[in-house]
């Protein structure tokens, strides 16, 4: 019988490092001949090293660069506003925003090249392992459901991409493009078949976190039937029902009492995260991400005791912090207008001085020449030439103070429990069982300490996943799926249908002639 290969979030640190030395080279390079047919493992640990690799690179997603941006800035929620100097502005942004990309757009395209960059390490390495002596059938499980999580992704955004299992790309015979639904069957069958080998999060234990369990494929594919007629024009939510089921009845998973533990800097193994990207800053190779770096208002001299100025890049629309009652304790996490206050101790933040082209600088006693005066934080007008100290800010992944540079620690959840009540309240509400649905939505918010609804709508799912998931990665599954995506908000005028898929990047084309452009593009 095969030995159970399990790791734990202190050991992944040698695993990178081990990853970085068998591969000798970036797992960003020529990702379909990092792992071949004549490199196989011979024992477990090369094996969850190489694991360890794939899940690491995957993880990057979270970490607010082109993929979090190409998901996130296109939907209601997430802004980037330039400031009035330059910084942060640009194509890239704006047309994301305002839904003007074009198949060049650089971060659609990396978005592209990250997911099959996925593809091509899992490839790679499943075909490793199939000449490797041991019996690993559990990881070759986690790889295929890797890879179904890339391609779901690259079936969520760009529709008709082409499936491919080999280990290496032959340039002479390159591949075919598939069709959305035979994507969609492609990555249900795969889950579907991985669950055989995959641990439920009991057998598992505490030390396999960070890696795909029973119930982490259960929940992509809840996700992905709740979307079926999205992607194949058939619904099929009686399916994401049952899947959302299978984790709930799995008993392994609760609401956590604090809503923000959820986003703290010690959040890993806590039993609210189904599955999540595991972020290690403080190891050579490691990752962190910078949800706090990029969001703080641009201040100098340690705000907030962080090791460095923050960037004053992502912030919010004034229609999200209206959607929260002002008694619900989501709604803490926005940094709205008026004074700055210190979260340390509730505190104004004093600066020198409000410098509205620049970055300010905290005010020292006994060191600076000019004031104390309060930060203000003061409305946007739009997303072009805004003031240093213009917009909502946010701080839902809490402060870590053992942030390495601008890097923390806080894992990020891929799926949480919150989210497969959700699924499941909105399967059964587009069945018509709004009844069964109600109590599932109240369970999110009486957590939250928002008042209990007394009835539901669509409208109201769709509210409370805003309200919940906010800054999560998915609101732009959720416009779709509701038929809100083309819609106006603040900055963005109403958009065409042809854009709820992004266009196949012109690199890929130029690369692969057997490719076909999206319509309208």
């Amino acid at each position: 019988m095969m030995k159970t290969i399990k790791f734990k979030k202190s050991i992944i640190k040698s695993m990178v490092i081990m990853v970085l030395l068998l591969n000798g080279c970036s797992l960003d390079e020529d990702t379909y001949s990092i792992y071949t047919p004549d490199t196989f493992y011979s024992n477990e640990y090369q094996v969850l090293s190489a694991l360890s690799g794939v899940y690491r690179a995957f993880a990057g997603i979270t970490g607010m660069g082109p993929e979090y941006r190409t998901l996130e800035l296109p939907a209601d929620q997430v802004v980037v506003q330039q400031k009035i100097q330059g910084w942060w502005g640009g194509d890239s942004f704006w047309q994301l925003m305002e839904h003007t990309w074009e198949p060049d757009h650089a971060y659609i395209s990396s978005t592209w090249d990250t997911f099959f960059q996925t593809v091509g390490q899992t490839n790679g390495l499943l075909s490793s392992l199939e000449e490797s002596p041991l019996d690993i059938s559990g990881p070759k499980a986690e790889l295929r459901a890797l890879r179904a999580y890339a391609y779901f992704y690259l079936m969520d955004l760009f529709g008709n991409v082409p499936i491919f299992t080999g280990a290496k790309v032959d340039p002479l015979d390159l591949p075919e493009q598939n069709t959305r639904t035979e994507v969609f069957e492609f990555v249900t069958a795969e889950l579907e078949d991985a669950l055989k080998d995959l641990p439920t999060k009991t057998e598992a234990g505490s030390s396999y976190y960070g890696r795909l369990t029973k119930e982490a494929a259960y929940a992509l594919l809840a996700t992905i039937y709740l979307n079926a007629e999205v992607y194949t024009g058939n619904a099929q939510y009686q399916k994401a029902q049952e899947y959302a089921d299978l984790v709930i009845n799995s008993g392994s998973y609760s609401l956590l009492p604090n809503y923000f533990d959820n986003f703290a800097p010690d959040n890993q193994n806590n039993n609210e995260v189904v599955f999540g990207a595991v972020y290690n800053p403080d190891i050579t190779g490691g990752i962190g991400h910078p949800f706090v770096q990029k969001v703080l208002p641009g201040i100098s001299g340690g705000l907030f005791g962080l090791p460095y100025t923050p960037q004053n890049g992502f912030a919010t629309r004034p229609s999200v912090v209206e959607k929260y009652e002002d008694q619900d304790i989501r709604k803490s996490m926005f940094i709205t207008y008026g004074p700055l206050k210190d979260p340390r101790n509730d505190e104004p933040v004093m600066v020198e001085r409000v410098v509205p082209d620049n970055n300010s600088a905290l005010y020292v006693e006994g060191v600076s020449t000019e004031g104390p005066v309060p930060y203000e934080i003061v409305p946007a007008t739009g997303i072009r030439s805004q003031p240093m100290n213009a917009g909502i800010k946010w701080i839902k992944w809490q402060i870590d103070p053992n942030t390495v540079g601008g890097s923390a620690g806080n894992d990020v959840a891929f799926f949480r429990y919150a989210d497969i009540l959700l699924i499941k309240a909105e399967a059964l509400a587009r069945q018509g069982d709004f009844g069964a649905a109600l109590p599932l939505v109240n369970q999110i918010r009486e957590r939250s300490n928002a008042s209990a609804l007394l009835t539901l709508s669509l409208e109201d799912i769709l509210d409370e996943r805003g309200r919940e998931l906010v800054f999560e990665m998915g609101r732009r599954r959720d416009l779709i799926r509701f038929g809100k995506y083309g819609d106006a908000w603040e900055w963005k005028n109403p958009s065409e249908d042809f854009r709820n898929i992004f266009p196949i990047p012109q690199s890929a084309l130029n690369a692969n002639p057997k490719l076909r452009q999206n319509p309208g593009y």
